[in-house]
């Protein structure tokens, strides 16, 4: 099995974590989770009776606790079909109350960033990835004392040089102003991989999909698959559910009659939002390469590098639905793999392994996931396996020297931040058995030393549920034809 990414989850309690948080739950054994901190940001935040600060939007901390006593309840059906998955009271013991009183407020150490500290301290050979789902300010408060601790003192270099090589932040959307104010600035080797627009379209903004990539998010599907399947997932919250978020504004009650009535596009039981779910899909190995690099693209989107070294979602797909290039596509072309992935652990919950319930395939590739070429080269590439194949390539990740760059403007559509295309890139390399155990590519006879290009492999289980797992091949120029004559 593959190594898993240590993380840790930051969240403010909205209705969108909770759900996120449930799915976290039933992928907790593909990742290992190191801390779980609930924490403030703008939309929601507990207030300060002694400062005159109210709560807006508080949800309390009460929910964490119920969901993960129900997580109890179906742990050894989930530990059944993976050993890997934590037991519930380990989970409880790594729950820590944060930064929580005010938008931004990070002058106060609380137990949440005090564990961070000590977690960011830590020698470790594994990296550490932050999930933000609220804001940055317990993460934040957690690196200042760090720097209040050793700043002035000849270990500073040291410990400044061991945090920033083993964290990375994953921040959906800044939620408040501490990492611009304060994290950029006194800590910008950071790595920092910022999603402000691809969530979105797992978020409230789904519906501006085409319908063809949302279906496992509409309502039929929904109740088929999510509703009335255990105790956790009762939890799960959907459009007009007749659920009531305490301390939620009344406006935002998605359960409720009047919030349908107020947003028609509605179905009752539509998918809500899982907003903050990509910055832990990121982490989930399926064979997509994905925590190898953010360009790679993977569950939890894909993305480019800026002048600043910060990784953004700008990157872009062809979206076959829209003929359009979107940087949304890199993250919403899996939407019916993701579901139908989480609808099967799902039905793991409910029963043991000696059921019928959907697995996924086994397979082996016949050649390396990495292999040198040349130009003018024709290749073989097969898959060994009794379940379906399917391959594809994924061009936009390619690096190629004398391809023309995408060119792309940022335009607003109401709260979104989204691409406009001026000249898009092309699929240059066919592939005609696409739906075969072996392929043949035939290398592009222009390409130089150093491109690449990327083939997926898809295998898909023939089972009630299909269920995916991918293998990327990475081809890299090495040498020039002629050194082959």
């Amino acid at each position: 099995m593959t190594e898993r990414m240590r993380t840790v989850i930051t969240t403010d309690g909205e209705v969108d974590d909770m759900n996120s948080f449930i799915r976290a739950l039933y992928y907790s054994n593909d990742m290992d989770i190191c801390g779980i901190v609930l924490t403030a940001s703008m939309y929601h935040y507990a207030g300060n009776i002694e400062k005159g600060i109210a709560p807006y939007r508080w949800t309390g901390t009460e929910w964490m606790y119920t969901f993960l006593n129900d997580y109890e309840k179906i742990q050894d059906n989930l530990k059944s079909h993976d050993p890997r998955y934590p037991s519930a009271e380990k989970l409880r013991k790594l729950v820590h109350i944060g930064n929580r009183s005010a938008c931004g407020e990070m002058e106060e150490e609380t137990d949440g960033s005090l564990f961070l500290t000590d977690l960011f301290l830590q020698k470790h050979d594994q990296l550490l990835l932050i999930q933000t789902w609220g804001g940055t300010n317990t993460t934040a408060r957690a690196l200042k004392t760090i720097e209040e601790r050793y700043r002035n003192t000849g270990q500073w270099q040291q410990v400044y040089q061991n945090v920033c090589d083993h964290i990375i932040l994953y921040i959906i959307l800044d939620q408040d102003i501490t990492y611009t104010s304060y994290i950029a600035r006194k800590w910008p080797d950071i790595r920092i991989i910022q999603d402000t627009s691809n969530f979105w379209h797992f978020a409230y903004a789904w519906k501006r999909n085409h319908p063809a990539i949302t279906t496992t998010l509409q309502s039929q599907w929904c109740q088929e698959y999510m509703m009335h399947k255990g105790p956790l997932m009762d939890h799960y919250a959907l459009m007009g559910d007749g659920r009531m978020i305490e301390g939620e504004l009344y406006e935002e009650q998605r359960g409720t009659d009047d919030y349908l009535k107020a947003h028609p596009e509605y179905q009752r039981y539509d998918f809500i939002s899982e907003g903050d779910t990509p910055s832990f899909l990121y982490l989930i190995d399926r064979g997509l390469r994905s925590t190898e690099h953010p360009s790679y693209g993977g569950w939890g989107s894909r993305f480019t590098e800026d002048e600043h070294g910060i990784y953004r979602n700008t990157a872009l797909d062809y979206n076959p639905y829209t003929e359009q290039y979107e940087a949304q596509y890199s993250l919403s072309r899996w939407f019916t793999d993701i579901q139908n992935d989480f609808a099967a652990r799902i039905e793991w919950g409910l029963t043991d392994y000696d059921t019928t319930v959907s697995h996924y395939p086994l397979f082996s590739m016949g050649q390396p996931l990495n292999q040198t070429v040349f130009p003018g080269q024709e290749i073989v590439l097969q898959c060994r396996t009794s379940d379906h194949v399917s391959w594809f390539h994924y061009f936009e990740c390619d690096v190629r020297k004398n391809r023309t760059p995408l060119q792309h403007k940022k335009i607003m559509a109401g709260d979104l931040q989204l691409d406009e295309i001026a000249e898009g890139i092309k699929d240059d390399i066919p592939l005609y058995e696409a739906d075969a155990h072996e392929i043949s590519i035939l290398i592009p006879e222009d390409l130089q030393v150093g491109d690449t290009i990327h083939i997926i492999t898809e295998i898909t289980s023939d089972d009630p549920i299909p269920l995916k797992r991918y293998a990327r091949t990475i081809l890299t120029v090495t040498t020039i034809k002629e050194d082959h004559a």
